[in-house]
């Protein structure tokens, strides 16, 4: 880490660069503004010697200010600790013309930040930015809406053509090339063997949880499993016990059309960085016979017949409680979704009986305990409010008395100060002798030294004061639970993280907050 304040260099390309060819790409490459800047920095005599560190968004749009790499750079420059940002040209900055203008123009003239493009010839402490600097932002800004227009359109031909766009690849399929420019889905026999034994069970008549108990009881691998163990391919399992087969996940496998040769895409469109919206089915890209199917037409459409089924129970078991969506099974981890076809209402595992042991627990119950749990936890909170209300006053009494205290100290350290300078002038005047100045001189230092000891002492004891009174009490989460009568889903969602249910109704509880601690 450099010492501070330290000049930054702050280099930046993204996708869009690389859509705009491959001269731009290779001008904008990380280390092409890389070089330039060493060698701007190497030139300038003024940076000899000073501290440097590099900040990087590499594939990062310049649309947004919302880039790790810039955001750490911002965070840096407001605590003081850089004195100068230098970039190849304004856009590496930033192609938002009002954003990077007010940076520019406002922000870091008032933190007394420097600012340097090296191509646009800008430096802020020769010439302020004026409506040069304004216009080539301007231009950025217009460059940069040109160009998303242009790659989403590129995207669409693409996906027109039924070219493979990027993300998740459907269970059951693996990429392969059709002619020499797009990927598109062939089958993958292992996994497609998977799929095609599901719809063959849901056409027999099997439920969605049923199909899902059978798979998890042979151990068939689940797509999360499949696809993390397959070489080259990083997958982050959702379930940090478990991962088995779920009637959900058995049901989205069920509806897919890709499994009967269908290619759908433009689901989804950007409306800016980072935000995107559903788009109506009117608006998608439908291509059919695009790959080989992996079930007939007449398999598909029986298997359909499951999932209606499945909807009709799915409506008559809607139950709302307060823990809704936080219970989870202790053996395998997943949700227990709550059921009401007996006299009272119980949440049971969704896992079935795929975790071998089909935990279920009263709703009622369990509701009842944790409410129980959180009483007790607050009479234990306002027990130990109390006794902290105590411990504040005693350390406020203390923290005035110290400084009383500190104040005589530094008065009587004064007029050992100007009791020695009057000891002189009384010298100089023959008022008194040398050998009397010396000696009463050495007593005021000896004094003086003996003032400043108890001045420290009394200093370091004021320091831990302060420290134990800017330490907070058990505030927050806790502290709102005064005045609750039940238990709330507002509460729940506060405070707990999840439950998770064993057998024998054993209960534990993820809290939210840190200053919960169950013994």
């Amino acid at each position: 880490m450099p010492y501070l304040p330290y000049l930054a260099k702050y280099l930046r390309i993204s996708e869009d660069d690389e859509e705009a060819g491959e001269g731009k790409r290779e001008s904008d490459s990380i280390a092409n503004q890389r070089k330039m800047l060493d060698v701007y920095i190497a030139g300038h005599e003024e940076f000899a010697g000073c501290p440097v560190k590099e900040f990087v968004d590499d594939g990062v749009s310049g649309v947004s200010f919302q880039r790790p790499a810039v955001q750490e750079l911002l965070n840096e420059v407001r605590t003081g600790n850089v004195f100068c940002i230098i970039v190849k040209d304004l856009s590496r900055f930033g192609r938002n013309y009002i954003e990077v203008g007010d940076y520019i123009e406002q922000i870091f003239p008032f933190l007394g930040v420097r600012f340097i493009s090296v191509t646009d010839h800008f430096d802020s402490s020769e010439n302020p930015a004026g409506i040069e600097v304004g216009f080539k932002n301007l231009i950025h800004d217009l460059y940069s809406r040109d160009l998303s227009v242009k790659v989403k359109s590129s995207v669409k031909m693409r996906q027109r053509r039924g070219g493979y766009n990027g993300g998740g690849v459907p269970f059951g399929y693996k990429l392969g090339m059709k002619g020499e420019k797009d990927e598109v889905f062939v089958p993958d026999s292992e996994a497609a063997g998977i799929v095609k034994r599901i719809f063959e069970l849901a056409a027999d008549g099997n439920t969605t949880s049923g199909i899902a108990d059978l798979l998890n009881k042979e151990a068939v691998p689940t797509p999360g499993v499949y696809k993390k163990k397959r070489e080259g391919i990083s997958y982050c399992l959702k379930n940090e016990k478990q991962n088995l087969w779920k009637a959900a996940q058995v049901n989205l496998i069920l509806r897919n059309d890709v499994y009967r040769g269908i290619y759908v895409a433009h689901k989804l469109s950007t409306v800016r960085p980072g935000v995107v919206k559903k788009n109506q089915s009117s608006e998608y890209i439908t291509i059919e016979n695009h790959h080989e199917r992996l079930v007939g037409e007449e398999l598909f459409q029986k298997a359909q017949g499951v999932l209606k089924l499945r909807g009709k129970m799915d409506r008559k078991t809607e139950y709302d409680s307060a823990l809704k969506g936080k219970v989870k099974c202790g053996n395998c981890g997943y949700s227990m979704s709550v059921r009401r076809e007996a006299k009272e209402p119980y949440y049971r595992c969704c896992s079935g009986r795929g975790c071998g042991v089909y935990t279920k627990i009263n709703v009622e119950l369990l509701e009842t305990t944790v409410w129980g749990i959180l009483q007790k936890l607050m009479e234990t909170y306002c027990e130990q409010e109390e006794v902290q209300k105590n411990e504040r006053a005693q350390i406020l009494a203390a923290i005035s008395e110290a400084k009383e205290k500190k104040r005589i100290w530094e008065g009587k350290i004064e007029h050992c100060r100007i009791s020695r300078l009057e000891l002189y002038h009384q010298w100089k005047e023959g008022e008194i002798s040398k050998e009397e100045y010396i000696r009463k001189k050495e007593q005021f230092h000896a004094h003086e030294a003996e003032y400043q000891k108890k001045l420290e002492q009394v200093e370091q004891y004021l320091e831990e004061m302060l420290v134990c009174q800017e330490i907070p009490g058990q505030k927050g989460g806790l502290a709102r639970l005064a005045g609750v009568g039940s238990l709330t889903k507002e509460l729940a969602d506060l405070l707990i993280e999840r439950v998770e249910v064993y057998d024998g109704d054993r209960v534990e509880i993820k809290w939210k907050i840190d200053e919960i601690k169950v013994e």
